[in-house]
């Protein structure tokens, strides 16, 4: 027991000497002169040099507008060719087709420009409505107009039921 109590002791007493006494707190009488506080803000940066790497302000953002764009693209893909007229039959026209996007340089798309084969069909409204509320980082340039291909997918034909026995 005695041995339990001299290592508690040892290790208090170390600790005490470890940790050291707590400073006092500074007045305004134990301020050196020449370490006086000022008012004065940090010279202001030096201006560097223009990194290559960087992106300018004034064009958009190729990489994250492409993301955007390659999204709605997958979309007309996976829906706009099963895209039905009034008859309720897909007219098509289907494959790749250039369509031109018209990029607001405050994030938005503006404008869809289809080609004449596709203008008045349902997959060309498809197309359109796919491509008309993208939104993308904005930049501080003008407006840019982009082409970009998307494919139209020919639905599969409906499976017929066998008839049944009777």
């Amino acid at each position: 027991m005695s041995r339990s109590i001299v290592s508690v002791a040892v290790v208090g007493v170390s600790l005490l000497f470890a940790c050291g006494e707590p400073k006092p707190a500074e007045s305004a009488s134990d301020v050196k002169p020449d370490e006086s506080a000022t008012d004065t803000p940090p010279p202001p940066p030096k201006p560097s040099t223009p990194d290559p790497t960087k992106k300018s302000s004034n064009e958009y953002d190729k990489e994250n507008t492409e993301v955007v764009l390659k999204r709605a693209g997958r979309s007309v893909k996976d829906s706009c060719g099963e895209a039905k007229d009034d008859n309720g039959v897909a007219t098509g026209p289907w494959g790749k087709v250039t369509i031109q996007v018209m990029l607001g340089r405050n994030g938005h798309s503006k404008a869809v420009t289809l080609p004449a084969s596709h203008a008045e069909k349902p997959a060309g409204k498809c197309i359109a409505n796919a491509f008309a509320n993208l939104a993308f980082p904005p930049w501080a340039g003008q407006d840019t107009q982009i082409d970009w291909e998307v494919e139209l997918v020919q639905p599969a034909p409906p499976a017929v039921a066998p008839p049944k026995k009777k």
